[in-house]
């Protein structure tokens, strides 16, 4: 029914319950997993530029963070024991709502399971949030695990 699960991670512990319960399904559904870590703080060449940063310096930062991002997940998924599931690692820059969104399209899951994102701001009431606006414009069905704090 799912053979591939779409999972954006932030990182932090809330996001965990979310990849467990993507591990779940791929156990039981024999799923392939794409985690998804999205960076927006990453500046494209342009952005660089006008911020008159060094790009040799942004580009090393970003490869640094771009490293151990796709480590942290690795570790992820070995610490819930799920080596044996296909994985694959990607990471991305830009607005998380637009990229989660975007590389569901791209790569077609049949599934997205993510956590709520946790915040309760002004700004969440007027503009959303992310995992309202990934359930408003995903093409297949999205999971949210709640964030129990």
């Amino acid at each position: 029914m799912f053979k591939h699960i779409l999972c954006p991670t932030d990182l932090k512990n809330r996001s965990d319950m979310a990849v467990k319960k993507a591990i779940q399904i791929a156990h039981q559904f024999g799923s392939k997993i794409t985690l998804l870590n999205v960076h927006e703080e990453f500046m494209d060449k342009e952005e660089r530029e006008m911020l008159r940063v060094s790009v040799h310096k942004m580009k090393e930062k970003y490869k640094h963070v771009a490293l151990d991002s796709k480590e942290e997940m690795k570790a992820v998924i070995h610490q819930l024991h799920a080596d044996d599931i296909e994985v694959d690692y990607l990471l991305h820059g830009g607005k998380p709502e637009h990229v989660i969104v975007e590389v569901a399209k791209q790569l077609g899951p049949d599934l997205i399971v993510m956590c709520t994102d946790g915040r309760n701001s002004i700004m969440d009431f007027v503009v959303g949030t992310i995992t309202e606006h990934v359930i408003n414009a995903s093409l297949c069905p999205v999971l949210v695990i709640p964030n129990r704090k």
